[in-house]
């Protein structure tokens, strides 16, 4: 399931490649060339964001791959996005994982495994910590589609909302509607960190009538629902394959509440759907 932070930060990463470019590299930022599909050869999957880049004449890929939680399998993951992306653009690539919170940081690279006797694979991956950032930096500042993120910083208390709200509103570059966009922004990772009631009343007010706030607590609902299967299947002696996530991530949030409903009121049906639901592909 696709969760808030993910979202937030693939709406600011797209809109706003360059800015993100000088998060990723700071003093040496690649020319951004353009943009390049995310969705990935012969795969269902779709990588979080892809970017052409150069540096002194030479062009490669940058794969940006956003995490809010723990995901054990994320460096395998990464893995199969860097050559099935590298196989298609026939550039070398770069992937970066950006870590939201602590919690989110996996096993530190490289990822590689061996046979006996033999090294068969070491992977390499650059990351980037979210709360380690120094967001007053100059350069950072210039940057308002980064300015939400400052209230991620370890060292920033409730004060930092208020200086980036102020920010936003006063950047001449934004259009009425990135302001709005990063406002909601802002109200999300704010409250989420330091508690609703610190934002500000103009704030609180600009994410209740937001439409991309609604569909972030559509999501929000969705993972509780799934969170909810997941621990009826092991009620119930559900085997749950690995991608189990994945696939219940692709029912949207009432079809998960109507299951969660069926749980409760027939548990022997919804086992049934839900043994269907999580069936091995192709059998």
């Amino acid at each position: 399931m696709t969760t808030v932070f993910d979202l937030i930060l693939r709406r600011l990463v797209q809109g706003h490649p360059e800015q993100l470019l000088l998060l990723l590299f700071a003093g040496q930022t690649p020319a951004f060339i353009r943009m390049a599909d995310s969705s990935l050869p012969q795969s269902e999957r779709r990588a979080d964001t892809v970017l052409v880049v150069e540096v002194h004449g030479v062009r490669f890929a940058v794969d940006i791959e956003i995490q809010a939680q723990a995901d054990p399998q994320f460096a395998a993951r990464l893995l199969d996005y860097t050559v099935r992306i590298h196989r298609r653009e026939k550039l070398p690539v770069l992937p970066v994982a950006i870590y939201l919170t602590p919690e989110a940081e996996g096993a530190p690279p490289p990822y590689g495994f061996a046979c006996p006797g033999i090294r068969v694979l070491t992977f390499d991956f650059q990351v980037v910590r979210l709360w380690e950032v120094d967001y007053l930096q100059p350069a950072l500042q210039a940057a308002s589609a980064l300015i939400p993120l400052s209230v991620l910083e370890s060292r920033a208390g409730p004060e930092r909302i208020a200086w980036a709200e102020s920010r936003i509103r006063q950047a001449p570059s934004l259009s009425t509607e990135e302001r709005l966009d990063l406002l909601v922004v802002l109200g999300t990772l704010a409250s989420r960190r330091f508690g609703q009631e610190r934002l500000s009343q103009h704030l609180r007010d600009i994410m209740i009538d937001s439409p991309f706030w609604e569909e972030q607590r559509a999501k929000e609902r969705a993972r509780a629902w799934t969170q909810l299967l997941r621990t009826f299947a092991e009620a119930r002696g559900i085997s749950l394959p690995p991608d189990a996530h994945e696939r219940m991530s692709r029912m949207d949030a009432n079809a998960l509440e109507a299951l969660v409903t069926q749980a409760v009121t027939a548990p022997d049906t919804a086992a049934t759907e839900l043994r269907a639901l999580l069936a091995p592909q192709g059998h």
